[in-house]
């Protein structure tokens, strides 16, 4: 069952429930406000009609000087009860027990008698008989007639009747009411629980793969924040399998550009070893095959050494200590001299900022891979600036008037084995790691890898430090340069 349907059926029950509690209460404090009415109506006519039989009494009594005869009882009894008869009023007077006059039905004469009342008291009893209900009020007449017992009787059909038609058209009212409650009950519970069928709908299509899917409910109430919550949570889950793809992908791409990047070598070095094996060459010849196998070797070397570097960058946390820009770039040009020499390159280093926080040996690893790519990408008697400065963050940027790449070169030079020449690439050694492992170094610093090049224009790669690691008094240092 549904919750809509349970809390339908569990509303409604507690309705109708306290809907019939109250009609019963309500009838029946009507029924008992109309018999206190009666009630106290007819102890009124009682003690009238008791005042006017004592005084009849009293005045036979006088004028016929003696006892009173049951032929002169009945003839005024006869016309008190023929008065109030049309009232449905029924009278009976007794004298010690022995009937002396009554015209009550039959029906509720066998209920009366059940006892004589008490001297200067009366008795209030409400009778029952064949389907129609009395009510009998019996005392004493008083005085020198106490031995008389006067009982008055009042036909309460018309009471009962007039319950009975309130109580039908009470239940009838309720029932109309009960069915338009439930029509409008059935139908708000539908429109209140739309929000949990849509959201049912929106977890059934992620549940499925659909994970862009999402749920507008308006409003400001439960359902309006759950769904926002739901929103969210469905955000990151795509966010997640997004980043899952991209990092199957990303590990599915590598496996295969290292299985074709050791595929060459291997192939190769296979090659010139059962040449070196079966062939009888000069001694030249042999000598060119073991240079080319050691090359392809240390390439497969320097391959395993770069795997391990990004690796080791990817699995540990880097040591972060206060260190000095200018003397970090020192070590990098001492690192490449060499190469800066081969290719008359210039290394023009700009080093405003003072401070900097960070893993001095992945600092220099970075730098070193970059310098060197711009190194690579530069031509003979060119030069690289290399900088650290502020500008809102601390910035390390390596510039170069090289060959530069295209747009769509750029977005993807970082990812592993990817490299915009090949051809270029094989023959200086490279195996298209460096940037891979300079974006990890990056990222370990809580730093952004910003590279911005243009073909014939050259590169520029920036470092931004933008976490808040950095020392504050960086950005005094840049204003007073």
């Amino acid at each position: 069952m549904k919750f809509w349907q349970k809390a339908f059926i569990g509303i409604l029950v507690v309705f109708i429930i306290s809907i019939n509690i109250c009609l019963y209460l309500t009838s029946k404090y009507s029924f008992s406000l109309n018999m206190k009415r009666d009630t106290d109506r007819a102890l009124g006519e009682y003690h009238f009609i008791m005042n006017g039989v004592y005084d009849t009494m009293n005045s036979i009594y006088y004028r016929e000087q003696g006892e009173l005869t049951p032929t002169s009882i009945e003839s005024f009894m006869r016309s008190y009860a023929d008065y109030y008869r049309i009232q449905n009023v029924f009278l009976e007077l007794r004298h010690s027990n022995k009937l002396l006059f009554t015209n009550v039905p039959s029906a509720a004469i066998s209920d009366m008698n059940d006892g004589e009342p008490a001297k200067d008291a009366y008795t209030i009893k409400v009778l029952s008989s064949s389907g129609k209900n009395y009510l009998s009020i019996a005392g004493k007449v008083g005085g020198q007639y106490q031995d008389y017992t006067l009982t008055y009787v009042r036909d309460l059909s018309e009471l009962y009747q007039t319950h009975s038609q309130l109580t039908r058209y009470l239940i009838t009212v309720t029932a109309l009411v009960e069915i338009v409650l439930t029509i409008i009950l059935l139908m708000l519970l539908r429109k209140l629980t739309d929000p949990i069928r849509t959201m049912q709908k929106a977890t059934r299509k992620i549940a499925g793969g659909v994970y862009h899917e999402r749920i507008s409910v308006p409003g400001k109430d439960e359902f309006h924040d759950l769904a926002e919550n739901f929103n969210q949570m469905a955000s990151r889950i795509q966010d997640k399998i997004t980043e899952l793809d991209k990092n199957a992908q990303d590990k599915q791409r590598l496996i295969d550009n290292l299985a074709h990047e050791l595929r060459t070598p291997l192939t190769a070095i296979r090659g010139y070893a059962e040449y070196l094996q079966s062939a009888n060459t000069h001694e030249q010849n042999r000598i060119k095959a073991a240079n080319y196998i050691i090359s392809e070797t240390d390439r497969m070397q320097n391959l395993a050494f770069k795997l391990l570097d990004l690796a080791l960058v990817r699995n540990n946390k880097p040591d972060l200590q206060p260190l000095i820009p200018g003397e970090l770039f020192h070590q990098v040009q001492t690192v490449l001299a060499a190469k800066l020499e081969e290719k008359r390159i210039r290394l023009d280093i700009y080093c405003p900022l003072k401070d900097l926080t960070g893993d001095s040996i992945l600092l220099q690893s970075l730098l070193v891979n970059l310098v060197d790519n711009a190194v690579k990408a530069s031509s003979h008697d060119s030069s690289i600036q290399l900088s650290a400065y502020f500008d809102t963050v601390p910035i390390l940027e390596v510039k170069d008037a090289g060959c530069g790449m295209g747009e769509e070169e750029a977005a993807l030079v970082c990812e592993p084995f990817y490299r915009v020449d090949k051809a270029r690439s094989r023959s200086s050694g490279g195996v298209g790691l460096g940037l891979s492992l300079c974006r990890e170094i990056a990222h370990l610093h809580g730093a952004e890898l910003r590279i911005n090049s243009c073909p014939g224009k050259g590169t520029t790669v920036q470092v931004a430090f933008t976490t808040l690691l950095q020392p504050s008094e960086n950005s005094l240092i840049d204003e007073g340069v």
